[in-house]
């Protein structure tokens, strides 16, 4: 599961690439003759560290010269371990990074430019370009997709049917928003809300944005959208809020892209928005039951896009970038690592190896493969980087919507102050 889009504590990825900013430029040596022992860290629960760590065992028993030390945490306790480590000169070697915190870590020069190790170290020739992209920053790349995920809705299909209500399934099969908003107050009749209230993570303002013709972000890292647009938004999930359609305040404030903190898991909503990525994670959290719709759309713009989930990024200060970047490509081209890996992180970047595992899909693996099918038709291209002080501007996004749901601000006035502080935080 991704556990990565919540930010709760995404001021600490903030704060610690302002001080790596101060502590690198001392610059990394290569790989020095010998064994070598590099380090890899990465977020996400224990479904996705086991397969993780099988994968690493692959590969240090074809490598037996590289000893790899692995590390995993929660997504804010990952980053604010990452923080302490980078600023400190003992950053690990291969990195897992998101859209929000790339940019931030690229921006304070943490990250290596990995163009140099391209066909050589690291094969991204199987990778599609539109993907590929996620990691590229200025022409350069800097990181390479762990996975490509696209955005759903996760929901118990037994809730659902008990409600009367039959979310789309199956290519080109879509709903509206009216159609959606009135699915749910069916659903919150049946005495549990219809959906986790999704005001809270700018990523599903950001589907909602796109679908209006707009941007969250524009190409030269400026807001893309203004408070009007935020009003609507936010006045959209008020009204369901109002009708007991979404989660009460308490459970959405909680909400922090985990599965131990999420609406639906806990069984306080029939269903979720999040990243089909996290598909899996909902089965072996929730049970068997969860089935994954397409978000609702007033037109023919769907949103949602495919993109990674995660990107494997190599330290800059580290000793042993070689090395680093050795397991980097293993991670994403090898067919029995692929195997291993499944859909922990999304479909494979592979597009070979993606069509390894989900030929041979079975269960949670095949419940995301088939989503991903069922969707193909209406998933638009990655929606590209988010810029330097995006991870404060998601921050921020979600404390102001705290306020708003507890009714400490008014709908116009939290939106005006999260484009005030986006704007500050952006610089512009």
């Amino acid at each position: 599961m991704n556990g990565r889009f919540g930010l709760r504590a995404a001021l600490t990825a903030v704060v610690a690439v302002t001080l790596a900013g101060l502590v690198t430029g001392c610059g990394g040596g290569g790989d020095a003759s010998g064994p070598t022992t590099i380090r890899f860290v990465w977020w996400g629960n224990e479904d996705r560290a086991k397969v993780t760590k099988a994968a690493v065992d692959l590969f240090m028993k074809d490598n037996p010269g590289i000893t790899v030390q692995t590390e995993y945490a929660a997504y804010d306790a990952y980053f604010q371990k990452l923080s302490t480590q980078v600023a400190g000169g003992a950053s690990p070697d291969l990195i897992q990074l998101d859209r929000a915190t790339l940019g931030e870590y690229q921006h304070r020069h943490v990250l290596e430019d990995l163009s140099p190790y391209m066909g050589k170290a690291v094969d991204v020739t199987g990778i599609a370009p539109a993907l590929l992209a996620g990691g590229k920053i200025e022409g350069k790349q800097y990181a390479v997709p762990g996975g490509q995920t696209t955005q759903m809705l996760a929901y118990d299909a037994g809730v659902f049917t008990k409600a009367g209500v039959a979310p789309p399934s199956g290519p080109g099969k879509t709903w509206t928003w009216a159609q959606f908003g009135e699915g749910l107050r069916k659903v919150a009749a049946t005495g549990v809300a219809g959906t986790t209230d999704f005001g809270w993570a700018i990523d599903w303002f950001e589907v909602w944005l796109h679908q209006h013709g707009k941007q969250l972000y524009t190409d030269d890292g400026k807001l893309g959208f203004t408070a009007a647009d935020l009003t609507q938004f936010w006045t959209l999930t008020g009204d369901l809020r109002a009708a007991k359609a979404v989660t009460a305040p308490e459970v959405t404030t909680k909400m922090d892209g985990s599965m131990p903190n999420s609406g639906l898991v806990t069984k306080r909503a029939g269903s979720e928005i999040n990243y089909d990525s996290s598909l899996s994670a909902y089965l072996s959290s929730y049970g068997p039951g969860i089935q994954a719709a397409p978000l609702p759309t007033d037109g023919t713009a769907s949103g949602m896009a495919a993109m990674p989930p995660v990107t494997f990024a190599v330290a800059q200060r580290s000793a042993h970038k070689e090395a680093a970047a050795k397991l980097l490509s293993f991670l994403v081209n090898n067919p029995e690592a692929g195997k291993l890996l499944g859909v922990a992180r999304g479909l494979p970047p592979n597009t070979a190896i993606r069509e390894q595992v989900c030929g041979a899909a079975q269960a949670a693996t095949k419940a995301v493969c088939d989503y991903e099918k069922s969707v193909a038709d209406r998933i638009g291209p990655a929606t590209g980087l988010w810029p330097t002080g995006s991870a404060a501007v998601k921050r921020d996004f979600q404390r102001v919507y705290d306020d708003v749901i507890f009714g400490r601000t008014g709908v116009a006035d939290g939106a005006a102050r999260a484009v005030q502080t986006a704007q500050q935080s952006l610089g512009s």
